[in-house]
């Protein structure tokens, strides 16, 4: 359920900034390039807690 609220919600901020044109496109660029590197960020320190041997 809570995957859906993301999807509605990030549908909205699509629509939002869809008038914006190319300052639009380029904030919404930044945010998915943000939460992609934050996910990668997570992944590495997750992998670097279950991972002992590794410091």
């Amino acid at each position: 359920m809570f995957l859906f609220f993301l999807i509605v919600a990030s549908s909205v901020v699509g629509l939002l900034l869809f008038p914006l044109h190319e300052i639009g496109f380029i904030i919404g660029f930044g945010i998915i390039v943000g939460c992609l590197l934050r996910g990668l960020y997570l992944l590495h320190e997750i992998n670097r807690k279950l991972d002992p041997d590794k410091k």
